[in-house]
């Protein structure tokens, strides 16, 4: 019988954290994870996890391998395919503009800019949102509400605008 390649005794492949949504058993090096919209996250290698590689192909490869590997693994859900769509669709929107008055939330466009840094490098929304939000509690205007700021992370404006990190 001629070798089958599985991840049991596979060599080079972390055995302490998941390997790669992507890679799988070619993993290497250190996964880190990646959270989507609709509840979806996934674990990425370093390369695969870049925003780079998320916008490639206006995200066609990012989309496509996912949806091909959940499909073959029968475990596309409904939610996996509506993160895959909501990440095409952030990409799409590249250069479009928005000529409608904006709402109150683009009041505070500096922590928008700062929460969405922290998002493209894949930090946790929820740490991230509190911590921001706590730097302001105090001030004299109200800052975003925790649901105006999960709608800035499932808008995913990073991955088709460049990432600034606001002036201190």
């Amino acid at each position: 019988m001629t070798y089958l390649p599985s991840l049991y005794k596979a060599r080079g492949v972390p055995i302490k954290s998941p390997v790669c949504a992507i890679c799988l058993d070619r993993t290497r090096g250190k996964t880190l994870a990646r959270p989507l919209t609709h509840g979806v996250t996934i674990w990425l290698c370093e390369p695969h996890h870049s925003v780079q590689f998320l916008r490639r192909n206006a995200g066609r490869d990012f989309v496509v391998t996912l949806e091909r590997t959940w499909r073959s693994h029968g475990c596309l859900t409904r939610a996996r395919s509506r993160a895959l769509d909501a990440h095409l669709r952030a990409i799409r929107a590249t250069g479009t503009t928005i000529t409608r008055v904006r709402p109150g939330s683009y009041a505070w466009p500096r922590l928008r800019q700062e929460a969405e840094a922290c998002f493209a490098r894949g930090d946790h929304i929820f740490s991230t949102i509190v911590r921001l939000r706590e730097r302001y509690v105090h001030g004299d205007a109200n800052p975003p509400s925790i649901r105006t700021m999960r709608r800035w992370f499932a808008q995913g404006r990073w991955l088709r605008l460049p990432v600034l990190l606001p002036a201190s």
